[in-house]
């Protein structure tokens, strides 16, 4: 009942536990779907971001480079390449271009200093530095037309300057010819078709006057760098997704396991302890009767006394059995037995198992076949010869009044194999991996009719593998078994 109340409190603590791992991370999904939703527009943010404060600091770089084309204007060695054309600015040019104001604005200007004027007669748009300067006849105003045809490769110049490591191109949009429709759907055309070169814009900055309704553009080339970031984003997370959900699945297999292996071992400590309080019991009934005839005075003839007397030795000794392999499996748990190897022929191994099976006085015998030539082994007699004879008394015990049990050894490359061959019952598929497990016992009639703890075989296991070498068994229902321990030879 105990043991059933830890495993009922452990599976509410492992439901409790899944819960709390589950819920946050379906929480984390619901969040990263979101997350990964808004990843694109994130990402266009941040491209957005970095490459605006790069066409600001353009922008400044070109204003300057216009105020530099009107300065220096006049200079006739190095005309700026910026700057079309110069001409005096009076009254009636001035009317001509419908830039009086502008005109009478640079008229009051100081001498050097400029403004910037644009003339948008009938959509012919010019771009004018009004320069008050001085000639012969007194002060007048220059007019410089720029040549804004010039302004992208001034624009790819200043930008290879100002960021010699750039990978984005920039590009100066002049604003759409409204003189005809045709003419505004070309420009609108011209800015979402695709190019030759495929290329993103990323960032977008309007200039202002005398360029206003002109664009910079910073377009980087390949594809979309925003699609591309938010689809390594996605791919990253949904990988770290399936790797944490793979985890979790993998924990909860392993815990179901270790559940269910919690479960089993309850159930066969379970069936342990019927076992040895049925094992230990009988033999317990048979002391105390032989004891209370003995004691009551009713085995009156010396041969009755003697047979009482035998029959308490052998139950006692049939006790002392139970109790020596209750404490052979608790001196392997515990490590505290040692042992003590020393190379020994397959022929002096066989010799001893077989003083010590005659003298427990089994009820069978057997043949032993030995292979010409066997390799020495390196193991400690007594715990080898302590599993051979475990299995001896499986096979006495399994077997039918028929019995023929053979213990034989042979080469198996470079290991000695012992093995030992009865005609008994046989063992089931399902139980070949089980039988060698502690406590556990084949659930059939003649299991539940021979005497037994369920350690025998798991102690033969634990004692073969610290030898280096295994233990298997061959068996079919009705056609006997074959129990082989394969050891290493001695070098």
């Amino acid at each position: 009942m105990a043991r059933t109340s830890e495993l009922i409190d452990f599976r509410r603590a492992f439901w409790w536990l899944l819960g709390g791992v589950l819920l946050p991370s379906i929480a984390l999904v619901a969040f990263g779907v979101v997350a990964v939703a808004n990843e694109r527009a994130a990402a266009e943010r941040r491209l957005a971001d970095e490459y605006g404060g790069r066409l600001r600091t353009l922008e400044t770089v070109l204003r300057a480079r216009l105020d530099q084309a009107a300065e220096t204007a006049g200079d006739k060695h190095e005309p700026d390449p910026l700057v079309r054309q110069t001409f005096p600015l009076d009254e009636r040019a001035a009317e001509g271009l419908q830039i009086v104001d502008l005109a009478a604005r640079a008229a009051s200007l100081p001498l050097g200093q400029h403004l910037f004027a644009t003339s948008d007669k009938e959509g012919d748009r010019r771009t004018f530095a009004l320069v008050r300067t001085t000639a012969p006849s007194g002060e007048w105003t220059l007019a410089v037309e720029l040549d804004l045809a010039r302004l992208q490769p001034e624009l790819t110049a200043l930008a290879a300057a100002n960021f010699p490591h750039e990978r984005a191109n920039f590009r100066v949009i002049a604003p759409p010819d409204r003189s005809t429709p045709l003419a505004v759907l070309r420009h609108a055309l011209s800015e979402v078709a695709p190019s030759d070169t495929r290329s993103a814009t990323v960032a977008r900055l309007p200039l202002q006057a005398p360029l206003d309704g002109y664009l910079i553009t910073a377009e980087l080339a390949g594809d979309d760098p925003a699609g591309a970031l938010a689809f390594r984003t996605r791919t990253l997370y949904i990988a770290l997704l399936v790797l944490l959900y793979a985890s979790i699945g993998v924990g909860f297999a392993l815990t179901l396991r270790e559940l269910y292996r919690a479960a089993q071992l309850s159930r066969l400590k379970t069936d342990f302890v019927a076992n040895i309080s049925h094992e230990l019991r009988t033999p317990l009934t048979s002391v105390r009767m032989f004891a209370e005839t003995l004691q009551t005075g009713r085995a009156s003839s010396p041969e009755e006394v003697k047979e009482c007397l035998d029959l308490l030795t052998a139950e006692a000794e049939r006790l002392s059995t139970l109790v020596e392999k209750l404490l052979d499996w608790s001196r392997l748990e515990s490590g505290s037995r040692v042992l003590r190897k020393e190379t020994l022929e397959p022929s002096a191994l066989f010799a001893h198992v077989g003083e010590v099976y005659r003298a427990q006085q089994l009820a069978a015998t057997y043949k032993t076949e030995l292979e010409p030539g066997l390799p020495a082994v390196e193991v400690d007699r007594d715990a080898i010869s302590q599993v051979v004879l475990n299995l001896l008394h499986n096979a006495v015990k399994y077997t039918g009044p028929d019995k023929r049990i053979s213990l034989r050894a042979r080469r198996v490359g470079k290991r000695v194999a012992i093995e030992v061959e009865d005609n008994g019952s046989g063992v089931r598929a399902q139980d070949k991996k089980r039988i060698f497990e502690r406590f556990y016992r084949a659930d059939d009639l003649l299991t539940r009719r021979t005497e037994g703890t369920g350690l025998g075989l798991a102690i033969a296991k634990r004692i073969v593998e610290w030898h280096g070498g295994t233990i298997e068994v061959d068996s079919e229902p009705g056609r006997g078994s074959t129990f082989r321990v394969l050891l290493p030879a001695a070098t």
